[in-house]
């Protein structure tokens, strides 16, 4: 039973990079609001490649200030979650929102997508 469970646990570690392997760094300037994605091609700070369906966004801050994630569609708020320094939120993604990043501090983050149903 141990060793079935050091055996997931070791998949698991295995899989991890794999996830962050299309991930992307993004910097933020003091006082700045940008959209991550949900604007199309060539207006997206990243590329989520599942925004024909429902999907998740990982989002880790890994600079030194807080900043919030709002995710909105046609203009309409539907959540604003603040990701503190250190920590990684999971942001679920319905086809055709919008994510964004906005900050008062300047700040970096690690973003990337994955489909709903390969969540970790």
């Amino acid at each position: 039973k141990t060793a079935k469970i050091w055996m997931g646990v070791g998949i698991f570690l295995l899989l991890l990079p794999s996830v962050w392997a299309q991930a992307e760094v993004i910097e933020l300037d003091p006082s700045q609001s940008m959209i991550i994605t949900g604007k199309g091609p060539g207006q997206d700070g990243a590329i989520n490649p599942y925004l024909d369906r429902e999907s998740l966004a990982l989002v880790e801050n890994i600079g030194e200030y807080p900043f919030e994630v709002r995710i909105q569609t046609r203009g309409k708020i539907l959540e604003i979650r603040e990701v503190s320094p250190g920590k990684m939120e999971e942001f679920a993604l319905k086809k055709g929102v919008e994510l964004y990043l906005d900050t008062a501090l300047p700040g970096t983050a690690r973003v990337n997508f994955m489909p709903v149903d390969e969540s970790p």
